[in-house]
């Protein structure tokens, strides 16, 4: 029997790299922020639809995060199967996924039309039925979770806020207010410890790796500061890694469930894969909404700057609004740096940019390590444990078929990870190569390799904040969270002289 929740997360993903994809300029679910919040909802109207219609058949004892009771997410009462027919799992699932993408992609309803087709599902079958109501619940539950609001945060009243990229004026402040909206099932957003303020010796050796590894022109490396610049391996690691809303690409949560799509197929079989799919696709798309939501709670909170600007006005004469005066300039500032950048892929012509929010914590390192985590748990290894889940992938980034900005193709790239926690890591590392992150937004300064992930205690960066919110959501078994919402206050830190 076919997979149905797997068949429709490839729909889901699909609409997903449309939607971001040449005029339409994600139009329906723009960013991380939205299309994290619509992956989780048609991932738990499928996780519903298929439990409250087939119930829990018998499993294999590998899969940790199946065993026990499974309650729907809505605690949706099953719908008592016709007489002598068998539960089709096919109509309740395509019933509810529909529901839901139809509503969060208004544009790209006639594809998911033409999905129903080629099932052969519809209105008037029981299961079918039970399937819209279920994704009619899920879209009824969100519609006042804070998603719409607008509104903007009151700035930071510290020279080193975020402010637009100085090479991509007017690209505005994406999810100011995102972090408000209501969680799907943390128990609350995880504290971070503060980032290191601009000037101290952690933020200068930050600074210094970024300026080195970062830099669109390869030079020699940081003056004076023993930073080599990036390798051939870096900068294919920074691409790899990239899907910032390009052309055809889509975003990070797209990436991940690309990932997790390989990670089941290894990983189940038979009978075990279809209740697997279902429950493991659910809970890493709550768990990477959670992380949008609390990853965009601390960005705006922090407001800390992008090194294009923190490489640019690192010297006196830039600071406090230029009220500060210098006869020369600090070695650690180039007011002409500029970052290696989020590819424009696809889009030959357009230059490369930074990401229209603030730094700290990184996006990509928080939804990475959300993903990765809840796999590695789902798959029986504790938040201790070094994972042997190995894959195989091709990024979209490196297909043979991607185009980098001036025209040229990008060689087709397959890259193995020896585990879960090596992606985990080489994914938040990634964007220190492209020059948009500095490294503490991802991970913390004593993680030298994958397996320290396990012993940092510097509680800095998006890997902790993904892995505790994994680990939160695992632990509860995907229960809807009852935090109320937070508001978004800004943290003033003392300056470094």
């Amino acid at each position: 029997m076919h997979d149905y929740v797997m068949l429709w997360n490839a729909v889901a993903l699909e609409l997903n790299r449309r939607d971001h994809t040449g005029k339409m300029n994600a139009k329906n679910q723009r960013g991380p922020t939205a299309s994290s919040r619509a992956l989780a909802m048609v991932h738990i109207a499928m996780h519903d639809a298929f439990f409250g219609r087939t119930g829990l058949p018998p499993l294999s004892s590998a899969l940790l995060g199946l065993q026990g009771p499974i309650n729907t997410f809505l605690n949706v009462t099953p719908l008592n199967p016709p007489a002598g027919t068998p539960d089709n799992e096919c109509a309740a699932v395509s019933g509810a996924a529909a529901t839901v993408l139809q509503y969060l992609y208004p544009d790209f309803i006639s594809l998911v039309d033409d999905n129903l087709l080629g099932f052969e599902v519809g209105p008037g079958d029981p299961d079918f039925d039970f399937g819209v109501a279920v994704g009619n619940a899920v879209i009824a539950d969100r519609r006042t979770d804070g998603a719409n609001e607008g509104g903007a945060v009151k700035p930071l009243e510290r020279h080193w806020r975020h402010r637009e990229d100085p090479t991509d004026l007017g690209q505005g402040f994406l999810g100011q207010r995102w972090g408000t909206v209501r969680l799907f099932s943390a128990t609350d957003i995880p504290v971070l410890a503060d980032h290191p303020v601009p000037r101290s010796s952690a933020f200068n050796r930050a600074h210094d790796q970024v300026r080195a590894k970062g830099s669109q022109i390869m030079e020699t490396g940081t003056p004076g500061a023993g930073v080599d610049p990036r390798t051939p391996l870096q900068t294919l690691i920074g691409l790899y890694w990239a899907y910032d809303g390009a052309s055809q690409i889509g975003t990070p949560p797209r990436l991940y469930n690309q990932i997790a799509r390989q990670i089941v197929r290894l990983n189940t079989t038979g009978a075990d894969r279809r209740p697997a799919s279902a429950r493991l696709l659910a809970l890493i798309n709550v768990a990477m909404a959670d992380a949008g939501i609390s990853a965009w709670y601390h960005k705006y909170t922090y407001q800390l700057w992008r090194p294009v600007l923190g490489i640019r006005e690192y010297d006196d004469s830039f600071w406090h609004g230029g009220m500060a005066v210098s006869h020369g300039l600090h070695a650690r500032c180039d007011p002409w740096w500029v970052p290696f950048g989020a590819p424009r892929t696809n889009e030959p012509g357009r230059r490369s940019f930074t990401p229209p929010f603030p730094a700290y914590p990184s996006g990509h390192a928080t939804f990475g390590a959300a993903c990765f985590e809840m796999i590695r748990r789902f798959f029986g290894f504790g938040n201790n444990d070094v994972d042997d889940l190995t894959c195989d992938f091709v990024s979209d980034e490196c297909d043979g078929r991607a185009l980098a900005e001036d025209g040229s193709f990008r060689g087709l790239h397959r890259r193995h990870h020896d585990s879960l926690l090596q992606a985990m890591f080489d994914n938040a590392v990634s964007r220190v190569y492209l020059g948009v992150h500095w490294r503490f937004d991802g991970i913390g300064e004593n993680v030298k390799r994958p397996k320290d992930i396990l012993t940092d205690t510097s509680n800095m960066g998006g890997v902790p904040l993904g892995r505790a919110l994994a680990d939160d959501i695992f632990n509860n078994g995907m229960a809807r969270s009852s935090a109320a919402r937070k508001e978004i206050e800004p943290i003033q830190l003392a300056p470094v002289p």
